[in-house]
């Protein structure tokens, strides 16, 4: 639901959560996260981006504020009253043991056509739910591959649900298609992946835990159960897993393991 903000008895609207966003805000936001702003400054300026409103000048009269211009006015604000104002965006971030972190909850695909120089590429629908169990095998594989080198890596894992010409569920890709895409858009690509697994993950919440409050699963043992589930321990079988709906093997495994509690709590 967009968020309402009036000013001087004029409404603005402004996104309230990270599928509300347009493309152009998410790149604006990736950009001065990349600028090393703090949270608080990133909400500011987020503000003010989605209000269209630029700070004239910052004085010392009776107090201290700010002149700012919005589309259809000129007000003076505190900075107090502005960091009250940006706590609309609060949704964007969120406390962990590490600090003040990302709270990447992306499931609209902002680039469902990016439109480059010299090449169009089609990406998978919101949430990923039109991608196959074998593009989520080689996704993991290169998010692992990450660690060691994020941007060489991250060409080679988005070409595998961003595809030239057409969207197809083929697990291979070239990197070379992001090779001029922009640093910002691919950021911005990879936090709609990582939404969307935060989603994923809540959905199929039995297959992404060991039970309990334990530690989640290792991905790779999660994987070879699916294939396993699905292919009814059948070794002919398990490339057809690959082929089939990532949502369709998900769910496969969370009835498995939802029958296999059952039978536990009836021994």
């Amino acid at each position: 639901i967009m968020r309402k903000i009036t000013i001087k008895d004029i409404d603005y609207l402004v996104p309230g959560t990270w599928d509300e966003m347009t493309a152009e805000q998410l790149c604006f936001l990736a950009n001065i996260l990349n600028s090393k702003s703090t949270a608080q400054e990133a909400k500011v300026k987020m503000l003010l981006f989605c209000l269209s409103a630029r700070i004239r000048r910052y004085q010392k009269a009776n107090g201290t504020g700010y002149a700012v211009s919005l589309p259809k006015d000129r007000i003076w604000i505190t900075a107090e009253q502005l960091a009250a104002l940006s706590t609309i965006f609060d949704f964007l971030f969120q406390e962990t043991e590490k600090g003040i972190e990302l709270d990447i909850r992306l499931t609209h695909n902002p680039f469902p056509v990016y439109k480059g120089k010299d090449i169009e590429l089609y990406g998978p629908e919101d949430g990923l739910t039109n991608i196959s169990y074998g593009q989520f095998i080689m996704l993991q594989t290169w998010q692992q591959r990450m660690r060691q080198d994020f941007f060489e890596a991250l060409d080679n894992f988005l070409s595998i649900i961003w595809k030239d010409g057409s969207f197809t569920i083929r697990e291979d890709g070239d990197p070379a298609w992001f090779r001029n895409v922009e640093p910002i858009v691919k950021t911005v690509m990879f936090w709609y992946y990582l939404g969307s697994m935060n989603f994923i993950q809540a959905k199929f919440s039995r297959v992404f835990s060991s039970g309990g409050n334990e530690a989640p699963l290792d991905i790779f043992d999660t994987q070879q159960r699916i294939v396993d589930e699905m292919a009814s321990g059948d070794v002919t079988k398990k490339e057809q897993v690959k082929q089939s709906l990532l949502y369709d093997a998900l769910y496969t495994l969370e009835v498995a393991i939802e029958k296999e509690e059952k039978k536990k709590q009836d021994m």
